[in-house]
This record gives structure tokens, C-alpha cells and sequence, in this order.
């Protein structure tokens, strides 16, 4: 097994180990929130209930995910399979559009004419407990995601963070009609759907970023230390995707036409620790060594505008000798 072979299974059975507990947990909270919510007639607290049992499922599909997102490059797909994880990620977004209809549907219900909720302390009791559950959850998630680089553990993040505000709303719905507003449970019901569709939408936007190719790191930056390896004299066609995690950067680079292939190879082995400098040790980068002799100096058509290293300190020269 090679090391981005090894590193992939590793990334891969965090991702996992992540998410078997988060399922675990969301479970746990799903039928605490629905059994009281259908107990106590809390159309609020029955619609938090299906948003806890949707994160379950969105655990389940994030899963399936990055299961598959893990294999290695095949014939069919030679960049490997991450983008199977943000696709992942936007299920879990349809699943919460889905959640968000189911409770807008029960609002209106109760508010054309349907029971108000009988509250009790029980129904606190057990809100508060699920809310701190959640509030552990999205944390961990989130600061699991950041360091894994996961597209499916940010996008989960998001939705089990949009569970501790649906939560704190059905509190207050709660508050309203013990103290006699029968109508409130309904009326944060609506307020509930609104927190997971913009949820649901931010993740829609983050995984269109990364299927139209767009880049997450910023290009100058990338540029700038690119033309900071010693050897470059200038760089151009620089292009960089976001995919899995990981970024895909492309650039073509001149050196001093009279080194040796060795030489040059080396430069290029730079420009790739460079990059991985800038946009993490996951990041892969594929360097094309040209003379820097025109028309291959020429400035790139998007960044031309990052300062090339200064030609005079005689770096390139130097490497040649």
C-alpha cells in the first residue's frame, strides 16, 4: 500500500468512525423528540423530531458516501471518486427539503383548527437534553470536517447545528402556549422550516462550488509561492479544483533553459511542495517545465497580475551551476 493509498483509508475510517457515533446519538434524540412530540400532540416538537430522525439518515447516506468516494482511480474515473461525497451532501439537502415540507404541511393543519399541545415539564426536560446533544455534535462534526477536509461531515455539521435553533424555537413555541398563545407551536413550526431550508441551501450552494470546479483556495496565494520557488522564473496557466477535500492544481513554469532534466525535475518537485504549503499535504499538483524564453513567459491570462520573482537575484542561474 502506498502512502496516499494508506492516507485515503485513514481519512476514510475517521470520516466513518465520525459518523457511526453521530448516527448513534441523532437516533437517541429522534425518538426522545418524536415519542414526546407524538405524546404530547407538539406538531414543533414532532417536526424537530423529523428533523433529528433525517440527520440519522443523512448519517446513513454520508456513509454510503465516503464509502464509495474512497476507492481509488479507475478506469472510468481517473481523479479518483471524492466527488462522491459532495453528492452525498446534496442528498443530505434534498432529505432536509423533504423535512421542511413535512412540517409546513402540519403547521397549517393546526392552524386551520387543530389541538394545541399540552406542555409539561417533561417536554422541557427533554428538549433541553437534546439540544446540548446536538450543540456536542455539530461542534465535533464541524471541527472533524475542518481537519479531515470532509465535504459530508461539514454539510452534516450544518444540519445538526440547524437542529439546536429548530430546538430552541420549539422552547419558545412551547413557553407562548403554556402561557396562552395556542397558535405558537405553529407558528415556530413555519419559523423551524425556514432555518432548514437556508441550511439546506447553503450546503446545495458549497456542493455546486466544488461540481462546477471552482477552487477554495486563493489562486494568488498559490501564484505568489509558486513563483517564490527557487528555479521559477515565471509562471502561467494556472488552474486549480476543489474535489473531495482535496485541491487539483495545473501550472506551467519556466526555468533557465540550460539546466539538466534532473534539475529541472527538482524546480518541479518545488513548486509542488509550494503548493501543498498553501492548500494542504492532500493537495496534488502538476507541474509542465518550460524555458523561459518567449512566447512561454508570457503572463497567465487570470493572475498575471501576482509580481514575478525578480530574474536578477540569479537564482535560476544558480541552480543551473
Amino acid at each position: 500500500m502506498n502512502s496516499q493509498t494508506a492516507q485515503r483509508t485513514g481519512r476514510t475510517a475517521a470520516i466513518r468512525r465520525v459518523l457511526l457515533w453521530v448516527l448513534a446519538l441523532n437516533m437517541v434524540v429522534a425518538l426522545a423528540k418524536l415519542g414526546y412530540g407524538l405524546r404530547s400532540d407538539s406538531v414543533a416538537m414532532t417536526a424537530d423530531g423529523i428533523q433529528s430522525l433525517l440527520d440519522g439518515l443523512a448519517n446513513v447516506v454520508g456513509l454510503a458516501g465516503i464509502a464509495v468516494a474512497a476507492r481509488p482511480p479507475d478506469q472510468e474515473h481517473h481523479y479518483g471518486h471524492e466527488r462522491y461525497e459532495t453528492l452525498a451532501s446534496l442528498v443530505i439537502a434534498v432529505m432536509m427539503t423533504v423535512g421542511v415540507i413535512e412540517i409546513i404541511e402540519r403547521a397549517f393543519e393546526q392552524l386551520r383548527g387543530g389541538e394545541p399541545p399540552r406542555v409539561d415539564a417533561g417536554s422541557f426536560v427533554v428538549l433541553v437534553g437534546t439540544m446540548a446533544i446536538n450543540l456536542g455534535v455539530s461542534v465535533w462534526e464541524r471541527r472533524s470536517g475542518t481537519a479531515l477536509e470532509s465535504d459530508v461531515l461539514l454539510a452534516d455539521a450544518k444540519h445538526t447545528l440547524s437542529d439546536v435553533l429548530v430546538t430552541t424555537g420549539v422552547i419558545v413555541g412551547l413557553i407562548g402556549v403554556a402561557l396562552g398563545f395556542e397558535r405558537a407551536d405553529a407558528i415556530v413550526s413555519l419559523g423551524i422550516a425556514v432555518v432548514i431550508a437556508y441550511a439546506a441551501w447553503s450546503i446545495i450552494r458549497e456542493a455546486s462550488l466544488v461540481l462546477t470546479d471552482a477552487s477554495r483556495a486563493d489562486p494568488r496565494e498559490l501564484m505568489a509561492a509558486i513563483l517564490a520557488t527557487p528555479g521559477v522564473i515565471t509562471a502561467h496557466k494556472l488552474r486549480a479544483r476543489s474535489s473531495g477535500g482535496r485541491l487539483w492544481v495545473e501550472v506551467h513554469v519556466t526555468v533557465d533553459p540550460d539546466l539538466r532534466v534532473q534539475q529541472a525535475h527538482d524546480i518541479a518537485n518545488g513548486v509542488e511542495a509550494s503548493v501543498k504549503a498553501v492548500a494542504g499535504q492532500r493537495s496534488s499538483a502538476v507541474v509542465h517545465v518550460e524555458p523561459a524564453v518567449p512566447p512561454h513567459t508570457r503572463p497567465d491570462l487570470l493572475f498575471g497580475d501576482v509580481p514575478p520573482r525578480p530574474t536578477e537575484t540569479g537564482a535560476g542561474r544558480a541552480t543551473a551551476e
